[in-house]
């Protein structure tokens, strides 16, 4: 197939596991034999590594948004006249793109700041669209959703299609492909050492992933003479928040506990989680999924998560990982002092972890779902030839 790609940012500039997910399959697809064409703009504000064993398809950053991140504010629009501009401007782009590439398929990623109208365009070739939502909206209002039977939605976790649907999206033939994490670059067969907590926090430090949660929970495995040390990598847009959280550590004497790294690239990840047994994820955000969970389990780490959204479909508590309750440090507290008491539950509901993250999800099994249904919808009866 000729695969077009429509996505606002793309490695190496990224927010997080929505731009990596749909590099991914990107990548994994014209491994796969496919033709692939990749649309984005030019944002390198964002920009972070992201290595990977597979070559790039073709990327061209030549799309305009219609708005902006703000560090603090969040996501910002631009005056209208200005997203008047880009939808001209875009419009025009897409035209050329098409007309040059004859795309079989489409495959729309995170949409947030680009103009719907991009989508109606591809639609009214008409080529199909596969629309892969990571997030809690596809990136318009519900009004503006295309109304068309060549448009599909995809989603990364069950919460997210029924979110959706709640919303008012026409969500009820959405299906669910957990976006999958690399298990080759992160599995390791013997299992991290667990004489003592060795704990891992791989996300953005920012309060709605709740980093600070984790902090007050090692406070409370300190007080009562717990032996640990943790390291909480990623990184942030708020660093008054990461001084906040290293001011705390050393007002609690830990600061040769709790290390802080910054970012980190796939590679420095995989060398911390061959030091780390177990991972915590405590987001107080309501999470569309959570790769960095599935990774840490294919790497032999114990998984503690406040299971929120789409999160808790990773996890069976007290079977392949633990789910604590969120905004609870006490609760975190009490789920990271158990292990060490029961070593031999502990490796076996951590080797269950790691089995279920194999099975259920790799990224071989994603993109196989995935050119599955693009093949399909490429091969729809309203599909007809290109302009």
């Amino acid at each position: 197939m000729k695969i077009l790609v429509i996505t606002n940012l793309y490695p190496p500039q990224i927010l997080g596991g929505y731009e990596r997910s749909i590099a991914d399959f990107a990548r994994l697809l014209q491994q796969r034999g496919h033709e692939l064409l990749v649309l984005t703009s030019d944002t390198p504000a964002f920009f972070s590594s992201h290595p990977n064993p597979y070559s790039e398809p073709q990327v061209e950053r030549c799309l305009l948004l219609c708005g902006q991140w703000h560090p603090e504010r969040g996501p910002e629009w631009f005056s209208e006249q200005r997203i008047a501009d880009v939808k001209r401007q875009n419009s025009q782009t897409l035209t050329q793109h098409l007309q040059a590439f004859q795309p079989d398929v489409c495959l729309v990623g995170n949409a947030t700041f680009l103009p719907v109208e991009l989508l109606e365009q591809v639609l009214a070739v008409p080529i199909a669209i596969a629309h892969y939502v990571m997030n809690a909206h596809p990136g318009y209002l519900p009004s503006l959703t295309p109304q068309s039977p060549l448009y599909r939605y995809i989603t990364c976790s069950d919460w997210v299609s029924g979110l959706l649907q709640q919303q008012g999206y026409p969500a009820a033939t959405a299906q669910t492909i957990y976006p999958g994490a690399a298990i080759e670059a992160f599995y390791q067969a013997d299992l991290p050492p667990r004489d003592r907590l060795r704990i891992a926090y791989a996300s953005l430090v920012m309060p709605y992933k709740g980093a600070d949660i984790l902090v007050e929970a090692l406070c409370l495995l300190q007080a009562v003479g717990i032996e640990f040390t943790a390291t909480i990598a990623g990184g942030t847009f708020q660093p008054e928040f990461v001084q906040a959280l290293q001011q705390l550590s050393k007002s609690e004497g830990l600061q040769d506990c709790i290390h802080f790294p910054g970012v980190l690239s796939r590679q420095e990840l995989c060398e911390l989680y061959q030091r780390c047994n177990v991972l915590v994820f405590p987001s107080r955000f309501e999470e569309p999924f959570g790769i960095s969970q599935v990774e840490a389990m294919a790497a032999g780490l114990t998984l503690i998560t406040s299971g929120t959204g789409g999160s808790r479909e990773i996890v069976e508590h007290g079977q392949d990982g633990l789910i604590f309750e969120t905004e609870n440090p006490l609760d975190l507290a009490e789920c990271l002092s158990a292990l060490p008491t029961q070593p031999d539950a502990w490796e076996t509901m951590t080797r269950k972890g790691q089995q279920k993250a194999i099975s259920h999800f790799s990224q071989t099994i994603a993109v196989e779902q995935l050119e599955s249904l693009l093949s399909a919808l490429s091969r729809t009866p309203a599909k007809s030839s290109h302009p």
